[in-house]
């Protein structure tokens, strides 16, 4: 068992490390299919990313991250809310706002730091649960080659560091990936229910992990969101390109 210190410097380097989460495939089939019911009007075209997103527990404008509650489109969501309130929630003493991040077949993930330039060297984990779309769309980072090293697409569930700069290639079928993240930055590890759980999926995946050490003299950086970054409708991104 690592004290909160020994836990923070280990963490602190995982780029991406499985995770074990109560969860069958049949799970993330009905919590996709739940996803899927929701209207495309609610999903949105994210510059940053260059992929689809869909705010479900957070605000209806998407860089709101004050005030969050499920949103109404989520009335039907049951196994998602479930996974939510039972497991991740108490883990996490502020709640994360929860998102689906969708890219389709051809879709082509930009190369992306998820925090700004300051916050480079904080703790800020992310944790993420794919369901479905897994075959030939494994998220990867890039290593100071410029290789690509993938998170292998056996892992449902992972902790990922934002620090790092990563991308995707969809090559397959759609993908959706579900995740928790800001405002939630972690609690400074004070959460035991956190605390507990982490130790004990460090125990039983960190010889598997990626982390960013390994990955070499990298620019992480180079992948910071700028002011032209923005968030467009559904409606309004596919006047445009439809």
């Amino acid at each position: 068992m690592k004290n909160k210190q020994q836990l923070h410097d280990t963490l602190i380097d995982v780029a991406a490390m499985e995770l074990d989460f109560p969860v069958t495939d049949n799970d993330l089939k009905e919590i996709a299919e739940e996803i899927n019911e929701i209207s495309d009007e609610y999903w949105y075209y994210c510059t940053f990313r260059e992929a689809y997103l869909i705010c479900l527990y957070g605000n209806s404008n998407p860089n709101n991250k004050e005030n969050m509650s499920w949103l109404p489109f989520t009335q039907h969501c049951y196994k998602l809310k479930k996974l939510c309130e039972e497991f991740v929630f108490p883990m996490t003493d502020i709640r994360p706002r929860v998102i689906v991040i969708r890219t389709t077949l051809g879709m082509v993930m930009a190369h992306h730091t998820d925090v700004s330039k300051d916050k480079l060297h904080l703790f800020e984990p992310k944790l993420r649960l794919i369901l479905k779309g897994r075959e030939k769309n494994t998220l990867y980072y890039i290593n100071e080659n410029n290789e690509h090293v993938h998170i292998p697409e056996s892992w449902r569930a992972y902790i990922m560091s934002g620090a790092g700069m990563h991308g995707m290639t969809n090559q397959g079928e759609e993908k959706y990936t579900l995740c928790w993240g800001e405002p939630w930055r972690g609690d400074n590890l004070e959460n035991k229910k956190f605390i507990d759980y982490m130790n004990e999926q460090l125990d039983k995946h960190y010889s598997d992990a990626i982390k960013l050490s390994e990955l070499g003299n990298v620019d992480h950086g180079a992948g910071v969101k700028t002011k032209e970054h923005r968030s467009i409708s559904w409606n309004e991104y596919h006047s445009k390109t439809d």
